[in-house]
């Protein structure tokens, strides 16, 4: 029987709360999982922004407390932002082979020809930087399947206590959303932890017919669910445009992370509908090149989130290509230094050549960016001052 206790994240700012510590909010609209909010109908989840939110229920005669000016523009702000971003659009191609749902995504030929959705944004905000999550998906007669491949470098530090039927939204793990009959049809929510323990909310769809299994590795952990279309209520029709998200809880943080993150951007909660993708039935899966195209167009946005900023970091190489060149030579320096004017010699093809290299890839890069800055920053100035101090 599947759980659904009202329970939700409340931390003030000034407030050092237990991630185990839950608030009850009975008050105003529903909060991420539409599980309740506070009475001033702030999102549960964001909080740690809003020192004036009061988890109570205003009661006849108390006066509402007000919400700063500020604050509430920039809810405005970041609800305009998403209302103005076009609907995303997963093409949602039928099982070339059934994947065999063990966790396993790298190693398993069902997923290598899928397109891949990622640039997950933070909850009322824009992309999320320190922990990306990426998505694949398939379908036939009798179900949906997911792939779901999520950064994780605290991978070892997580902890569990959820399990099948419990409050799985407790946990690091995915929230799926799926609206299969479109705009006005009901909304299913399924919860999975990052060790598979499985749960549900909007809808109440019976969990317990879906096929779930985790994998952890050393910075990642995989998710892979296999979904009858009978817990939806879907009809698996090709050229069907059904509705949904995917969306990621984030508690392991000791290496940073955005705690709540979705696909489809959204403002205040996780239930947004109206926000939500879209997920076409297709055909058969198309050839090589065409996947790379469609993969392109899918994280379109993303991607030239990513160049902007390798622009960045690149429109500074001046300042340290001719340090490094001439350190390439020095005895105590060149292995460093050819090792830095080699990552920022890739970071300019893939500048030159962006459609030559896969969003993972940028991503990588991006990652990598902020370090190269960094060690070209030290190996300058160390380089100069030996040479400073050779030369005296």
């Amino acid at each position: 029987m599947c759980r659904r206790s009202g329970r939700s994240t409340y931390t003030r700012p000034d407030q050092q709360v237990s991630r185990r510590t839950r608030t009850d909010h009975v008050g105003g609209i529903p909060g991420p999982c539409g599980k309740g909010s506070c009475v001033l109908g702030c999102d549960v989840r964001v909080l740690e922004a809003c020192v004036t939110c009061i988890p109570t229920t205003r009661h006849q005669g108390e006066t509402m407390p007000k919400v700063p000016a500020l604050f509430t523009l920039l809810l405005i702000f970041s609800a305009a932002v998403v209302l103005a971003a076009p609907r995303l659009v997963y093409p949602c191609y039928q099982a070339p082979g059934l994947p065999a749902i063990d966790g396993q995504v790298q190693g398993d030929a069902a997923w290598r020809g899928l397109p891949v959705a990622t640039g997950f944004s933070v909850l009322g905000d824009g992309y999320t930087k320190a922990k990306q999550t990426a998505v694949q998906a398939c379908w036939d007669q009798n179900a949906l399947y997911l792939a779901i491949v999520c950064e994780e470098p605290d991978a070892a530090l997580m902890k569990f206590s959820v399990t099948d039927g419990g409050d799985a939204w407790l946990d690091d793990g995915i929230e799926i959303f799926l609206q299969p009959g479109g705009e006005k049809a009901p909304v299913y929510q399924l919860v999975v932890t990052a060790r598979g323990a499985r749960s549900c909310g909007a809808g109440t769809p019976d969990f317990t017919k879906v096929q779930a299994a985790a994998h952890t590795g050393a910075d990642f952990y995989n998710l892979e669910l296999r979904i009858p279309h009978e817990v939806t209520e879907a009809q698996s029709v090709e050229g069907q445009r059904w509705r949904g998200n995917v969306c990621r809880n984030i508690f392991t943080k000791n290496s940073g992370g955005d705690q709540f993150t979705s696909w489809a951007p959204l403002t205040r909660q996780f239930n947004e509908p109206e926000h939500f993708g879209e997920i076409v039935l297709m055909g058969a899966v198309p050839g090589s090149d065409a996947l790379a195209g469609q993969n392109r167009d899918l994280n379109r946005d993303y991607r030239r989130h990513l160049l902007q900023g390798l622009r960045d970091v690149a429109d500074q190489d001046d300042e340290y290509a001719t340090v490094i060149k001439e350190a390439t030579k020095d005895a105590a320096f060149g292995r460093r230094a050819r090792d830095l004017r080699r990552r920022w010699r890739r970071m300019g093809r893939m500048l030159r050549d962006a459609d030559g290299f896969a969003t993972g890839e940028l991503r990588t890069a991006a990652k990598d960016a902020e370090n190269l800055l960094s060690a070209s920053y030290g190996l300058k100035y160390k380089y100069l001052i030996e040479k400073l101090l050779r030369e005296n």
